[in-house]
């Protein structure tokens, strides 16, 4: 009997676990050129949603800057961007950066920059406000483009 109500809360904490993992985990799919070679058009990602702590070096998914005013106008209705976090709280600002930044990012924004040179990224946009993070990528689910093989 007591193997059979072990079955049976394994079996449950499964059935728990799926909501639970929909609500952390997401993917997303790459559209543009803006991560390569890292990430190419049609690749899907596996993303942790919910994230607010990210070091430099990890490829994060933000809310896209309104085209008009920025980081700093209202959250734009639509898009996204998949970009790697170059620095965080407390690093050094790249002199790259757009706008006046300070010395070192403040507390609540990232320095955001694509992998392909032509990137649209803080370059352009300056300092991305952190709550505009929709979430980390993981990992690369599947391949939408060829990717080199060394």
């Amino acid at each position: 009997m007591s193997q059979a109500l072990g079955w049976v809360g394994a079996v449950a904490l499964v059935i728990g676990a799926v909501p639970a993992a929909r609500l952390l985990l997401s993917t997303v799919t790459v559209r543009g050129g803006s991560m390569t070679p890292t990430l190419l058009h049609g690749d899907v990602l596996l993303v942790l949603r919910h994230r607010r702590r990210v070091r430099a070096g990890q490829i994060v998914v933000v809310r896209r800057p309104d085209p008009r005013t920025g980081w700093d106008g209202p959250v734009a209705p639509t898009g996204w961007y998949v970009k790697r976090v170059v620095a965080a709280a407390g690093d050094p600002v790249p002199p790259w950066v757009a706008g006046d930044p300070p010395g070192s990012v403040p507390p609540g924004m990232l320095v955001l920059r694509g992998d392909h040179p032509r990137s649209e990224d803080s370059k352009q946009w300056g300092l991305c406000p952190a709550d505009r993070m929709y979430g980390v990528v993981l990992l690369r689910l599947r391949t939408g483009g060829e990717h080199a093989t060394a």
